[in-house]
């Protein structure tokens, strides 16, 4: 276990999409009562199919990457959450793997807090229900991703759905994105430079801009 307090919990939950907003008496609520908190070194598993817990995971430090078999769906950093969008669904079991790719922090947000939070407040439940219609249109872009047969557009739907507004960092190496994409490393290049010789992208280190 970590030795992150109330005040701590309660200010990495502030930072995150999710929970932002929170009144502080219910956010110290959460906190005391609905939050457990967790530490991990590289490689280990965070979260997997093996666990049966409902809960709404919070990575409070570090980063880690979600993974399905050998395939990486996408990293998280601080902030970024996880098991929202299986919190109220029937299956036993997580979907994908969670592991942490340095030392990492985590909040687990209880199922028992997630629907204290939404009994009691309408703003939070309307934040979870705008968190659940993004997950669909991320998942939904990552589908359109992997199934097209044209490399260019593998890459091209994949930066898509990452931008922010227009533009992205690269928060992945060259060979971990060319793995996510199902592409060589010198396919992935060959798009790259086609994208920018068509005027679809312009790419400057890690930051690309989507035109």
């Amino acid at each position: 276990m970590t030795s992150l307090n109330i005040d701590k919990i309660t200010a990495v939950l502030n930072k995150t999409d999710l929970f932002c907003g929170l009144d502080k008496s219910l956010c110290a609520e959460l906190a005391c009562k609905h939050c457990k908190t967790a530490d991990y070194g590289k490689g280990d598993i965070i979260f997997s199919d093996g666990n049966k817990e409902k809960c709404i995971g919070v990575i409070a430090s570090g980063e880690a990457v979600v993974k399905k078999e050998k395939l990486v769906i996408s990293r998280l950093k601080a902030g970024d959450i996880f098991g929202a969008i299986t919190l109220y669904h029937g299956s036993q079991g997580f979907v994908n793997d969670i592991i942490a790719c340095g030392d990492c922090s985590v909040i687990y947000v209880s199922l028992a807090g997630a629907d204290y939070l939404i009994n009691s407040s309408s703003d939070f439940a309307k934040r979870y229900i705008e968190y659940l219609s993004d997950r669909i249109y991320f998942l939904n872009s990552k589908i359109k991703s992997y199934t097209t047969n044209d490399a260019a557009n593998k890459l091209y739907n994949y930066l898509l759905g990452h931008c922010n507004g227009n533009s992205l960092e690269l928060n992945i190496g060259m060979t971990e994105l060319a793995s996510m994409l199902n592409l060589s490393r010198a396919s992935l290049y060959r798009v790259i430079s086609e994208l920018q010789d068509e005027g679809k992208i312009i790419k400057i280190g890690r930051h690309i801009e989507l035109l």
